[in-house]
């Protein structure tokens, strides 16, 4: 790999040269410990690093040390898609869901297919997590008799095409119920109104996939962000 020096000014060339000269007395030097030498801050070194066409410092200090630079591999788009949603996660929604939980004294977890395991998973979590009465429902035709003034009506999808959310959200509206449906998709079809669905993603996962054969990992991501802050809000109340 050719080291572009021209597109460097006087000072990079300065701690180019003396990172050059401490790496081999150094071969573990880290970004912190090599701002400290050149007396600039990492952020510094980290610009200087891309702008010489590496990824990152890592990769920078590996050519410099001698060592084989590590070829980055290339995500497939499912992972392309988890890093995506971890990149723009709005945190809001977990405060949101979370002060609803905290809310209510029933939680009514259900979600169609292999949806429903990731609600068996989030009832053991909240059990553990809260003095709340949590309900993992197996079937729809159960939700109507459980219902009540307080619960909550909480509903996982991927994409939402599998069948009709809305006789549930009328139950639930009939109990004077809170109901929520967390979506992993973006689907605008969906006749809810907007304070009652969280989308995690704008993207979709390979329209060719029937609904049992997609990934539920985002689903089960969140529900790990909002059992921690659950976690955290039941320390803070001690």
């Amino acid at each position: 790999m050719k080291i572009q020096l021209d597109r460097l000014n006087d000072l990079e060339i300065k701690i180019h040269n003396r990172l050059i000269k401490e790496s081999q007395s150094q071969p573990n030097l880290t970004i912190t410990e090599a701002a400290k030498l050149t007396e600039v801050s990492p952020s510094k070194i980290s610009k200087l690093v891309k702008k010489m066409g590496f990824s990152g410092y890592k990769e920078y200090f590996r050519f410099l040390t001698g060592k084989e630079l590590i070829k980055q591999k290339k995500l497939n788009s499912e992972f392309a898609r988890i890093q995506n949603f971890m990149e723009n996660f709005d945190e809001s929604s977990v405060d949101y869901l979370a002060d609803l939980i905290q809310q209510s004294e029933k939680i009514l977890l259900f979600g169609y297919g292999p949806t429903n395991f990731c609600m068996e998973y989030f009832e053991y979590k909240l059990n553990f997590t809260l003095n709340k009465n949590v309900i993992r429902v197996s079937q729809p035709s159960l939700i109507p008799d459980l219902l009540t003034e307080n619960s909550l009506l909480l509903i996982f999808s991927v994409a939402g095409k599998f069948a009709s959310f809305d006789p549930l959200f009328e139950e639930a509206k009939k109990h004077h119920a809170k109901s929520l449906l967390v979506m992993e998709e973006m689907n605008t079809n969906l006749s809810l109104d907007a304070s009652e669905i969280i989308f995690l993603t704008k993207s979709h996962q390979d329209e060719q996939l029937k609904s049992h054969e997609k990934t539920r990992t985002i689903l089960l991501m969140y529900i790990e962000e909002v059992v921690r802050k659950l976690s955290i809000n039941k320390e803070d109340d001690r």
